[in-house]
Protein backbone atom coordinates (compact mmCIF):
# COMPACT_ATOMS: atom_id res chain seq x y z
CA UNK A 1 0.00 0.00 0.00
CA UNK A 2 2.99 2.66 1.02
CA UNK A 3 4.71 1.96 -2.42
CA UNK A 4 1.39 2.08 -3.97
CA UNK A 5 0.73 5.32 -2.60
CA UNK A 6 4.13 6.49 -3.43
CA UNK A 7 3.92 5.68 -6.81
CA UNK A 8 0.03 7.73 -7.26
CA UNK A 9 1.92 10.69 -5.71
CA UNK A 10 4.68 10.04 -8.62
CA UNK A 11 2.55 9.73 -10.94
CA UNK A 12 0.34 12.97 -9.98
CA UNK A 13 3.45 15.39 -9.82
CA UNK A 14 4.50 14.17 -12.90
CA UNK A 15 0.97 14.61 -14.60
CA UNK A 16 1.06 18.08 -13.15
CA UNK A 17 4.47 19.34 -14.24
CA UNK A 18 3.58 17.94 -17.47
CA UNK A 19 0.59 19.84 -18.09
CA UNK A 20 2.46 23.18 -16.75
CA UNK A 21 5.32 22.65 -19.58
CA UNK A 22 2.80 22.39 -21.87
CA UNK A 23 0.78 25.19 -20.74
CA UNK A 24 4.25 27.06 -20.60
CA UNK A 25 4.80 25.63 -24.06
CA UNK A 26 1.41 26.71 -25.82
CA UNK A 27 2.16 30.50 -24.33
CA UNK A 28 5.97 30.76 -26.32
CA UNK A 29 4.06 29.24 -29.08
CA UNK A 30 1.83 32.39 -29.27
CA UNK A 31 4.03 34.88 -28.42
CA UNK A 32 6.67 33.59 -31.10
CA UNK A 33 3.55 33.79 -33.58
CA UNK A 34 2.73 37.34 -32.58
CA UNK A 35 6.33 38.16 -32.59
CA UNK A 36 6.08 37.02 -36.64
CA UNK A 37 3.22 38.76 -37.54
CA UNK A 38 5.05 42.00 -36.20
CA UNK A 39 7.73 41.43 -38.35
CA UNK A 40 5.39 41.00 -41.06
CA UNK A 41 2.97 44.12 -40.34
CA UNK A 42 0.42 42.41 -39.73
CA UNK A 43 -0.64 43.73 -36.53
CA UNK A 44 -3.76 42.55 -35.95
CA UNK A 45 -2.60 39.31 -36.53
CA UNK A 46 -0.02 39.81 -34.06
CA UNK A 47 -2.53 41.41 -31.03
CA UNK A 48 -4.75 37.93 -31.71
CA UNK A 49 -1.55 35.74 -30.91
CA UNK A 50 -0.81 37.91 -27.73
CA UNK A 51 -4.06 38.04 -26.44
CA UNK A 52 -4.02 34.30 -26.50
CA UNK A 53 -0.77 34.20 -24.24
CA UNK A 54 -2.58 36.99 -22.20
CA UNK A 55 -5.21 34.66 -21.30
CA UNK A 56 -2.79 32.11 -20.92
CA UNK A 57 -1.47 34.24 -18.25
CA UNK A 58 1.53 35.84 -19.96
CA UNK A 59 1.87 38.88 -17.95
CA UNK A 60 5.94 40.31 -17.51
CA UNK A 61 6.43 43.85 -17.98
CA UNK A 62 8.00 43.03 -21.37
CA UNK A 63 5.32 41.70 -22.98
CA UNK A 64 2.95 43.68 -21.81
CA UNK A 65 4.65 46.77 -22.85
CA UNK A 66 5.02 44.51 -26.31
CA UNK A 67 1.12 44.37 -26.40
CA UNK A 68 0.26 47.48 -25.08
CA UNK A 69 2.18 49.17 -28.12
CA UNK A 70 0.53 47.25 -30.63
CA UNK A 71 -2.84 48.09 -28.88
CA UNK A 72 -2.15 51.83 -29.23
CA UNK A 73 -1.11 51.51 -32.80
CA UNK A 74 -4.27 49.61 -33.82
CA UNK A 75 -6.34 52.49 -32.47
CA UNK A 76 -7.24 50.10 -29.34
CA UNK A 77 -6.67 52.49 -26.59
CA UNK A 78 -8.94 51.59 -23.72
CA UNK A 79 -6.65 47.82 -23.77
CA UNK A 80 -3.46 49.97 -24.39
CA UNK A 81 -4.34 52.25 -21.07
CA UNK A 82 -5.35 48.60 -19.51
CA UNK A 83 -1.72 46.75 -20.06
CA UNK A 84 0.22 50.21 -19.43
CA UNK A 85 -1.36 49.86 -16.42
CA UNK A 86 -1.09 46.51 -15.58
CA UNK A 87 2.89 46.70 -16.25
CA UNK A 88 3.58 49.38 -13.67
CA UNK A 89 1.87 47.11 -11.23
CA UNK A 90 4.26 44.39 -12.39
CA UNK A 91 7.84 46.69 -12.52
CA UNK A 92 6.16 49.97 -10.69
CA UNK A 93 9.62 51.86 -11.47
CA UNK A 94 8.95 52.51 -14.76
CA UNK A 95 9.30 55.80 -15.50
CA UNK A 96 8.51 56.15 -19.16
CA UNK A 97 5.15 54.16 -18.83
CA UNK A 98 3.79 57.66 -17.26
CA UNK A 99 4.06 59.19 -20.54
CA UNK A 100 2.61 56.22 -22.63
CA UNK A 101 0.14 57.04 -20.18
CA UNK A 102 -0.45 60.27 -21.00
CA UNK A 103 -0.04 59.41 -24.64
CA UNK A 104 -2.98 57.36 -24.53
CA UNK A 105 -5.23 59.43 -22.37
CA UNK A 106 -4.40 62.33 -25.02
CA UNK A 107 -5.03 60.26 -27.90
CA UNK A 108 -8.83 59.43 -26.29
CA UNK A 109 -9.37 63.19 -26.34
CA UNK A 110 -8.75 63.21 -22.16
CA UNK A 111 -6.17 66.03 -21.54
CA UNK A 112 -6.51 66.20 -17.76
CA UNK A 113 -6.09 63.26 -17.61
CA UNK A 114 -2.79 63.29 -19.66
CA UNK A 115 -1.29 65.88 -17.83
CA UNK A 116 -1.65 64.31 -14.32
CA UNK A 117 0.02 60.94 -15.66
CA UNK A 118 2.82 62.80 -16.55
CA UNK A 119 2.87 65.34 -13.52
CA UNK A 120 2.65 61.77 -11.56
CA UNK A 121 6.06 60.93 -13.05
CA UNK A 122 7.44 64.60 -12.35
CA UNK A 123 6.80 64.34 -8.53
CA UNK A 124 8.49 61.10 -8.83
CA UNK A 125 11.59 62.26 -10.21
CA UNK A 126 11.32 66.34 -10.21
CA UNK A 127 15.08 66.38 -11.39
CA UNK A 128 14.38 64.82 -15.22
CA UNK A 129 14.61 67.01 -18.21
CA UNK A 130 12.96 64.56 -19.71
CA UNK A 131 9.83 64.43 -17.92
CA UNK A 132 9.11 68.39 -17.98
CA UNK A 133 9.80 68.97 -21.34
CA UNK A 134 6.85 65.89 -21.87
CA UNK A 135 4.87 67.76 -18.90
CA UNK A 136 4.89 71.34 -20.89
CA UNK A 137 3.69 69.53 -24.38
CA UNK A 138 0.44 68.75 -22.77
CA UNK A 139 0.25 71.96 -21.32
CA UNK A 140 1.09 73.77 -24.26
CA UNK A 141 -1.97 71.72 -25.82
CA UNK A 142 -4.14 72.88 -22.69
CA UNK A 143 -3.12 76.23 -23.94
CA UNK A 144 -1.28 76.66 -20.08
CA UNK A 145 1.25 78.89 -21.29
CA UNK A 146 2.69 80.21 -17.88
CA UNK A 147 3.46 76.64 -16.62
CA UNK A 148 4.14 75.34 -19.86
CA UNK A 149 7.41 78.07 -20.03
CA UNK A 150 8.17 77.10 -16.41
CA UNK A 151 8.99 74.02 -17.01
CA UNK A 152 10.67 74.39 -20.38
CA UNK A 153 13.01 76.48 -18.63
CA UNK A 154 13.34 73.99 -16.33
CA UNK A 155 14.14 71.17 -18.82
CA UNK A 156 16.86 73.37 -20.06
CA UNK A 157 18.20 74.16 -16.69
CA UNK A 158 18.71 70.32 -15.83
CA UNK A 159 19.50 69.59 -19.46
CA UNK A 160 21.00 72.26 -21.77
CA UNK A 161 20.94 69.92 -24.63
CA UNK A 162 17.54 68.56 -24.55
CA UNK A 163 15.82 68.37 -28.18
CA UNK A 164 12.37 68.57 -27.21
CA UNK A 165 12.61 71.66 -24.89
CA UNK A 166 14.08 73.33 -27.93
CA UNK A 167 11.37 72.86 -30.11
CA UNK A 168 8.85 73.13 -27.85
CA UNK A 169 10.50 76.88 -26.57
CA UNK A 170 10.67 77.29 -30.33
CA UNK A 171 7.08 76.63 -31.28
CA UNK A 172 6.03 79.11 -27.79
CA UNK A 173 8.15 81.50 -28.60
CA UNK A 174 6.96 81.89 -32.56
CA UNK A 175 3.59 82.16 -30.84
CA UNK A 176 3.99 84.74 -28.60
CA UNK A 177 5.94 86.62 -31.70
CA UNK A 178 9.45 86.03 -30.27
CA UNK A 179 10.50 85.17 -33.37
CA UNK A 180 14.18 85.49 -32.72
CA UNK A 181 14.15 83.52 -30.23
CA UNK A 182 12.35 81.17 -32.11
CA UNK A 183 14.82 80.56 -34.58
CA UNK A 184 17.37 80.41 -32.06
CA UNK A 185 15.89 77.32 -30.23
CA UNK A 186 15.06 75.62 -33.27
CA UNK A 187 18.90 76.20 -34.91
CA UNK A 188 19.92 74.72 -31.39
CA UNK A 189 17.36 71.65 -31.99
CA UNK A 190 19.25 71.48 -35.48
CA UNK A 191 22.39 71.65 -34.13
CA UNK A 192 21.68 68.34 -31.74
CA UNK A 193 19.57 66.72 -34.24
CA UNK A 194 21.24 67.35 -37.40
CA UNK A 195 18.83 65.10 -39.28
CA UNK A 196 15.84 66.75 -38.36
CA UNK A 197 13.75 67.91 -41.05
CA UNK A 198 11.57 70.21 -38.53
CA UNK A 199 13.92 72.59 -37.30
CA UNK A 200 15.46 73.95 -40.82
CA UNK A 201 11.66 74.04 -42.31
CA UNK A 202 11.02 76.44 -39.29
CA UNK A 203 13.44 78.17 -39.28
CA UNK A 204 13.20 78.87 -42.64
CA UNK A 205 9.20 79.40 -42.76
CA UNK A 206 10.20 82.04 -39.61
CA UNK A 207 12.78 83.87 -41.44
CA UNK A 208 10.22 84.61 -44.83
CA UNK A 209 8.25 85.74 -42.09
CA UNK A 210 10.52 88.33 -41.43
CA UNK A 211 10.91 89.07 -45.03
CA UNK A 212 14.39 87.41 -44.91
CA UNK A 213 14.07 85.68 -48.40
CA UNK A 214 17.85 84.50 -49.07
CA UNK A 215 18.42 83.14 -45.57
CA UNK A 216 15.13 81.91 -45.81
CA UNK A 217 15.29 79.59 -49.19
CA UNK A 218 19.28 78.36 -47.98
CA UNK A 219 17.39 76.53 -44.59
CA UNK A 220 14.73 75.50 -46.92
CA UNK A 221 17.28 73.70 -49.23
CA UNK A 222 18.67 71.96 -46.13
CA UNK A 223 14.82 70.75 -44.91
CA UNK A 224 14.52 69.23 -48.32
CA UNK A 225 17.72 67.25 -48.19
CA UNK A 226 16.62 65.47 -45.05
CA UNK A 227 12.77 65.29 -46.16
CA UNK A 228 12.52 61.27 -46.89
CA UNK A 229 8.65 61.75 -47.16
CA UNK A 230 7.83 63.11 -50.74
CA UNK A 231 5.12 64.95 -49.39
CA UNK A 232 6.96 66.94 -47.06
CA UNK A 233 9.40 67.54 -50.21
CA UNK A 234 7.04 68.16 -51.79
CA UNK A 235 5.25 71.20 -49.27
CA UNK A 236 8.96 72.04 -49.11
CA UNK A 237 9.57 72.84 -52.96
CA UNK A 238 6.22 74.45 -53.08
CA UNK A 239 7.25 76.79 -50.27
CA UNK A 240 10.68 77.42 -52.07
CA UNK A 241 8.81 78.68 -55.01
CA UNK A 242 7.09 80.94 -53.42
CA UNK A 243 10.28 82.45 -52.08
CA UNK A 244 11.54 82.66 -55.47
CA UNK A 245 8.37 84.15 -56.64
CA UNK A 246 8.82 87.20 -54.05
CA UNK A 247 12.72 87.28 -54.67
CA UNK A 248 11.64 87.18 -58.65
CA UNK A 249 8.97 90.09 -57.95
CA UNK A 250 5.87 87.63 -58.84
CA UNK A 251 2.73 87.96 -57.43
CA UNK A 252 0.22 85.17 -56.28
CA UNK A 253 -3.58 85.57 -56.46
CA UNK A 254 -6.61 83.29 -56.55
CA UNK A 255 -10.16 84.35 -57.75
CA UNK A 256 -13.93 83.34 -58.19
CA UNK A 257 -15.72 83.65 -61.99
CA UNK A 258 -19.61 84.26 -62.43
CA UNK A 259 -21.75 85.36 -64.84
CA UNK A 260 -23.66 88.02 -63.39
CA UNK A 261 -22.74 90.86 -60.46
CA UNK A 262 -25.88 89.73 -58.45
CA UNK A 263 -24.02 86.23 -58.04
CA UNK A 264 -21.01 87.73 -57.21
CA UNK A 265 -22.51 90.14 -54.81
CA UNK A 266 -23.79 86.84 -53.45
CA UNK A 267 -20.72 85.32 -52.43
CA UNK A 268 -18.33 88.69 -51.07
CA UNK A 269 -21.18 89.10 -48.69
CA UNK A 270 -20.38 85.35 -47.70
CA UNK A 271 -16.68 85.87 -47.69
CA UNK A 272 -17.04 89.16 -45.66
CA UNK A 273 -18.92 87.16 -43.22
CA UNK A 274 -16.03 84.65 -42.83
CA UNK A 275 -16.83 81.94 -45.48
CA UNK A 276 -13.43 79.71 -47.06
CA UNK A 277 -12.46 81.37 -50.58
CA UNK A 278 -11.43 78.25 -51.49
CA UNK A 279 -14.50 76.14 -50.50
CA UNK A 280 -16.80 79.00 -52.91
CA UNK A 281 -14.05 78.80 -55.34
CA UNK A 282 -14.29 75.04 -56.11
CA UNK A 283 -18.83 75.70 -55.42
CA UNK A 284 -18.82 78.45 -57.97
CA UNK A 285 -16.48 79.97 -60.25
CA UNK A 286 -16.90 78.79 -63.89
CA UNK A 287 -12.73 79.27 -64.34
CA UNK A 288 -11.33 76.38 -65.52
CA UNK A 289 -8.91 76.24 -62.10
CA UNK A 290 -12.50 76.44 -59.67
CA UNK A 291 -11.09 73.03 -58.71
CA UNK A 292 -7.99 74.37 -57.27
CA UNK A 293 -9.74 76.90 -55.49
CA UNK A 294 -9.37 79.59 -57.66
CA UNK A 295 -5.49 79.40 -57.63
CA UNK A 296 -3.24 81.32 -60.56
CA UNK A 297 -0.13 80.13 -59.03
CA UNK A 298 2.75 82.85 -59.75
CA UNK A 299 2.89 85.63 -61.99
CA UNK A 300 4.90 88.62 -63.13
CA UNK A 301 4.10 92.19 -64.27
CA UNK A 302 2.52 91.56 -68.02
CA UNK A 303 1.31 87.99 -67.87
CA UNK A 304 -2.37 88.76 -67.05
CA UNK A 305 -5.25 91.73 -68.10
CA UNK A 306 -3.99 94.69 -66.35
CA UNK A 307 -7.40 95.63 -64.61
CA UNK A 308 -6.97 92.20 -62.80
CA UNK A 309 -3.20 92.84 -61.68
CA UNK A 310 -3.81 96.32 -60.99
CA UNK A 311 -6.31 94.38 -58.35
CA UNK A 312 -3.89 92.27 -56.88
CA UNK A 313 -1.24 94.89 -56.61
CA UNK A 314 -3.96 97.41 -54.81
CA UNK A 315 -4.28 94.27 -52.05
CA UNK A 316 -2.86 92.90 -49.06
CA UNK A 317 -1.79 89.86 -48.29
CA UNK A 318 -5.11 88.06 -47.81
CA UNK A 319 -6.66 90.93 -48.70
CA UNK A 320 -10.30 90.39 -51.13
CA UNK A 321 -10.97 92.67 -54.01
CA UNK A 322 -14.75 93.98 -53.85
CA UNK A 323 -16.52 92.79 -57.05
CA UNK A 324 -14.69 93.43 -60.62
CA UNK A 325 -16.50 93.58 -64.13
CA UNK A 326 -13.94 92.04 -66.78
CA UNK A 327 -14.36 91.25 -70.17
CA UNK A 328 -14.52 87.62 -68.64
CA UNK A 329 -17.38 88.29 -65.91
CA UNK A 330 -17.57 88.99 -62.59
CA UNK A 331 -14.75 88.31 -60.52
CA UNK A 332 -13.39 88.42 -57.00
CA UNK A 333 -10.26 88.34 -56.22
CA UNK A 334 -7.95 87.87 -52.87
CA UNK A 335 -4.50 87.93 -53.24
CA UNK A 336 -2.11 85.21 -51.96
CA UNK A 337 1.53 86.64 -51.34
Amino acid sequence: MVRLFHLLVFICAFGVTAQEDTHEEGMLEWVQKGDFYMEKGRLQLAVTEYEKALSAGAGSAPFLNRISALYMQTGQLPKALKTLRASLREEPGQLVLYSRIGEVHLAMGQLDSAIASVDYARKLVPDNSAVHSALAFLLLQAEQLVPAKAHLDTALSLDKDNPEAHRLLGFYNSQSDSVERAIYHYKKLAELVPGDVEGFNNIAFLHSQQQRYLPALEYYKKAQERASDPYISQAISDNMEAVRAIIDGKMRARFILVKTETAARDIHQRLNAGEDFNFLAQQFSLAPNAKDGGDLGFFGPGELLPAFEEAVVQLSVGGVSDVLSLSLGFVIIQRLN
